[in-house]
């Protein structure tokens, strides 16, 4: 059965040289291989969770990163950049964007049919992030476009990223809505983990997304496709009660035409599994959005790759459920130029 990864992560390694010369955050430490996310926040990144330490496996550009597919039966992983590069001042955003995408665009050269391309956008300069974009598609061949829930200060869901949302929609492109370590104050003061994996991932891409809905977002571009990892956030677990709220307790500021669940049946949002092995929460997504809306994502090399692949064949789906999550629902809805 074909397996199409569409969370497989990677960092530049031009990138991790430049912000080990930074005197604030994001800036990586190669000594302890510690990547400062925020003010005093710091991931760790020498941990193992598959072959070799997490940032070099996010650095591989060459025949070890194949190895690891090969292991573990994935036949294309859809490259995409890990956060920090979109936070950068404009001239170092710019650059590295495109040096992001090149170098992506040179691994899918150099290994035939067996990667895909995610644009990372110098998305807070929004002339130069549509200029990229659509560099990206046209000329590179990319798929969709791979973003964060926050940009520091900023959010997808500002008025001033309408223009690239637009442009995302003429060119076919949907956007992967990543989530990025909070910089709310309480969440930064219980450190890394509480603010980023262990909960504010979620909460930040929560509320970047929904407000992305709540703004009228896809009434105003119909066309164009949101993808969440970890089986949707939350969403699959409070869908019901959000839909209630807004439709009871009428807000001035919810701009959008219909019910929150009904841009998931639209399939103007979609889902990935990416660092959510929990039969549950599966199952909850399943029930709620349908196996239609499910594609699978692993979060390499955040997450054991051989792992995942043992519980995506431990869910109880038929042959038909599998060859949708595994590639045809991302052949439909989100590798479709």
């Amino acid at each position: 059965m074909k397996i199409i990864d569409c969370e497989f992560h990677y960092y530049l390694p031009e990138l991790m040289e430049y912000l080990s010369t930074r005197n604030n955050a994001p800036r990586y430490y190669p000594e302890t291989k510690v990547l400062e996310v925020r003010d005093k926040i710091c991931a760790h990144l020498d941990g193992v969770t598959n072959t070799y330490p997490i940032i070099d496996e996010l650095m591989n550009f060459g025949a070890e990163r194949v190895a690891e597919m090969d292991r573990n039966g994935i036949d294309i992983g859809v490259m995409a950049s890990s956060p920090a590069l979109e936070e950068l001042p404009e001239k170092e955003c710019v650059y590295f964007a495109r040096k992001s995408n090149d170098a992506v665009a040179e691994i899918i050269r150099k290994f035939p049919g067996r990667f895909l391309g995610a644009a990372v956008l110098p998305t807070p300069y929004v002339d130069e992030a549509i200029k990229e974009l659509e560099r990206c598609v046209k000329e590179l061949g990319f798929k969709y476009w791979h973003t964060h829930s926050n940009y520091m200060n900023e959010h997808l869901y500002d008025e001033k990223y309408l223009p690239l949302l637009a442009k995302a929609e003429e060119l076919g492109c949907a956007f992967y809505v990543h989530p990025q370590a909070s910089d709310d104050k309480d969440m930064k003061e219980m450190g890394y983990v509480y603010s980023s994996p262990g909960l504010g991932f979620g909460l930040d891409a929560m509320k970047t997304s929904l407000r992305l809905i709540l703004n009228g977002t896809f009434d105003r571009f119909p066309k164009l496709r949101m993808i969440l990892g970890h089986l949707g956030e939350f969403f699959p677990f409070i869908i019901d009660r959000v839909d209630n709220r807004f439709e009871w307790i009428k807000d001035e500021e919810v701009k959008m035409k219909h019910k929150v669940s009904y841009y998931f049946k639209n399939k103007n949002v979609v889902v990935t599994t990416s660092g959510n092995m929990s039969k549950l929460a599966f199952e909850c997504t399943k029930k709620a959005f349908g196996i239609d809306s499910i594609i699978f994502g692993s979060d390499y090399p955040y997450e054991c790759l051989s792992n995942m692949m043992k519980f995506m064949n431990s869910l109880d789906l038929t042959e038909e459920e599998k060859e949708k999550v595994f590639h045809l629902n991302a052949e439909k809805y989100i590798l479709i130029q």
